[in-house]
């Protein structure tokens, strides 16, 4: 089974919003909070060559009238292959690994959601986050709560702490967000 980076679910989710350059999608992660993925042109145009080989994206050359003589803007854009594969990506289900090791993909994922899956979809990944996410934080808390007993406070177990304190602010602010497009819907 071939697996696809998260980046080029980055680029598949911008090319949803609108048709873009290589350069206009470099400048969004190198200018927005998607900067964490790299701007790198070696990072980038592979990951687009490899999305067009897919079929999941669609080049076009752009050229203006006197331009024409020299190399056009080359533009990017989604096929129904690659609104399909957003799709189905956006729809997977929330996994405790996802929360463990793929943190930023789900929300990511979550960034997406809007204008590509039914509402419905978006309060089923925020209630599965919910669960998978309470579940595990409950686990830790009692880890916690054993450790700081059976040792003395030193700044590993406060850094567990922390830690701990950033998935119950990210399990809060799920619950909110929830209950808030829940409203909506009504």
């Amino acid at each position: 089974m071939h697996t696809h980076s998260t980046l080029e679910f980055a680029l598949v989710g911008l090319l949803q919003q609108q048709a873009q350059s290589g350069y206009d999608l470099r400048k969004t992660f190198a200018n927005t909070a998607m900067r964490h993925y790299s701007d790198s042109p070696g990072s980038i145009y592979p990951a687009l060559r490899r999305l067009e080989a897919r079929g999941w994206i669609a080049v076009e050359v752009q050229q203006t009238g006197a331009e024409a003589d020299r190399r056009g803007r080359t533009v990017y854009g989604l096929t129904a292959e690659g609104r399909t594969a957003l799709v189905g990506w956006l729809e997977r289900p929330v996994t405790r690994d996802d929360l463990i090791w793929r943190s930023p993909e789900l929300m990511l994922r979550f960034a997406f959601m809007d204008g590509n899956v039914p509402r419905s979809t978006t309060l089923q990944f925020l209630e599965q986050f919910d669960m998978a996410l309470g579940a595990y934080v409950a686990e830790l808390r009692a880890d916690f709560e054993r450790d700081s007993f059976e040792r003395p406070l030193d700044t590993g177990l406060l850094a567990f702490q922390v830690g701990i304190e950033g998935m119950e602010a990210q399990l809060d602010w799920a619950r909110r967000t929830r209950d808030r497009l829940a409203e909506k819907e009504r």
